[in-house]
């Protein structure tokens, strides 16, 4: 699990910074040269070292917090990442308000994210210098110049009721929130989150969900970009088209559950083959044995019990043994060596962690692929593999570990390159050279 940022005045400065490439910070106090603008005709130029202590203290005053959310007594606020795409979600339900009924009613509110929580993110975001860097921040800072500059849009404008920059901040950042809030104390804001956000979708097909926004954190696992610029040439093999569209799929997911499957169903396509194969093998060399002879009614009974044991697996399972069939494509065409050159050139740590750490929301366990035995590399990998994949379409109440949709995926994505490097060597394995 990543860290949770630190708050600090230091660090809402590092990040206003970010925002605000042109603000100065004097003894405390930040300032941008071109006053923002506010509703009602109003401006503002900075914020004060007295205002950021009271957002810290406000901040501070939280009875408990996560990544993505501030909980208070009687409120909370979380960061929400729409799931519909072209801003369905912000458009149903940005800046309005439903109002509960009852003696304890409960208000919800969806919009850009207050001060506090925009402070918040400013330090999520200083906590790690390099992701100013990204394609995003650049818009970011195109969005604030625009949102300063003469003619700005009058409709943002007029959501900009607050007093303070941190409001400018919120609008340019373009983080939605919902704020729940109750008349008394309530400890389960996160649970009527998540019921206001079924509710939504149930009503109207837009999703959201609760989580911090990729923009404010360190990724743990990045795009992989193995070419740049020239180095590009063009292919020499053509590939199986149902293959090759599993890994598109897989490459283009932003969702780990969808990625981490898409790229097995590339070994998944090759069960029926490896494992009739396996049979055949087994019978050839059964009947091929200098012991076996067919005048003996015993060695054709031994040959008839390995054809039977394969058709009861097939029966029973309703297939074929999917964990064998998976460790069979992956001895016949994975190799370990050429799995940990790939895994080292994208992560070098991530060889000893796979070595280190278990699965645990799948119940899988580690492996070693730099031990000297290959074939023991490789029925290890299969196992966790094969657990990490039952973990993820298996989800009924009170089976063995399984996984949370959201909550797993940090600890998901790390398992997602090495089922990615196995599919890429099953593809190249089949490809045809023209």
């Amino acid at each position: 699990m990543s860290s949770l940022p630190d708050v600090s005045s230091e660090a809402i400065m590092k990040g206003l910074k970010y925002v605000f490439r042109n603000g100065e910070d004097q003894d405390g106090t930040f300032t941008i040269p071109t006053p923002a603008p506010l509703s009602g005709g109003r401006t503002v130029d900075r914020i004060t070292r007295d205002e950021i202590e009271i957002i810290l203290a406000r901040l501070n005053q939280s009875k408990s917090r996560t990544e993505s959310s501030f909980h208070w007594e009687k409120e909370a606020e979380f960061s929400l990442l729409p799931l519909n795409g072209g801003g369905m979600f912000d458009r149903m339900f940005e800046e309005k308000q439903f109002v509960g009924q009852g003696e304890n009613s409960v208000t919800y509110a969806i919009g850009r994210a207050s001060p506090e929580f925009a402070a918040y993110l400013l330090c999520a975001a200083a906590q790690h210098p390099e992701i100013y860097k990204a394609p995003r921040w650049t818009i970011l800072r195109h969005r604030v110049r625009s949102l300063i500059r003469e003619g700005a849009d009058s409709r943002v404008i007029d959501r900009l009721t607050g007093n303070s920059l941190l409001d400018v901040v919120a609008e340019s950042l373009y983080v939605t929130t919902l704020r729940v809030s109750s008349e008394k104390a309530r400890a389960d804001f996160g649970a009527l989150a998540n019921s206001f956000l079924f509710h939504a979708a149930y009503n109207s097909d837009a999703a959201a969900r609760i989580g911090l926004d990729p923009m404010f954190k360190q990724r743990s696992i990045q795009r992989l970009r193995r070419s740049q610029g020239g180095s590009f040439d063009a292919p020499r093999q053509t590939y199986e088209d149902d293959l090759v569209h599993h890994y598109l799929m897989g490459v283009a997911a932003e969702i780990p559950l969808l990625e981490y499957l898409a790229y097995y169903h590339v070994a998944e396509h090759f069960f029926v083959q490896v494992y009739n194969d396996d049979l055949v093998n087994q019978v050839r060399a059964g009947i091929t044995d200098p012991s076996f002879s067919a005048r003996r009614a015993k060695d054709i009974q031994a040959i008839i019990r390995v054809v039977e044991k394969a058709q009861r697996q097939v029966k029973d399972e309703g297939g074929v043994n999917e964990q064998r069939a998976l460790q069979l494509v992956f001895d016949r065409f994975v190799t370990i060596p050429r799995l940990i050159s790939d895994l080292d050139a994208y992560d070098n740590s991530l060889i000893d962690y796979y070595a280190s750490s278990d699965v645990a929301f799948a119940g899988a366990s580690k492996v070693n692929l730099r031990m000297d035995d290959e074939d023991k590399a490789r029925s290890a990998l299969a196992r966790r593999i094969y657990k990490v994949r039952n973990a993820l379409v298996h989800a009924k109440e009170g089976e063995m570990p399984k996984y949370a949709p959201f909550a797993h995926d940090e600890e998901l994505s790390r398992e997602i390159p090495l089922m990615r490097f196995a599919a890429e060597q099953i593809i190249i394995a089949h490809g045809k050279v023209f």
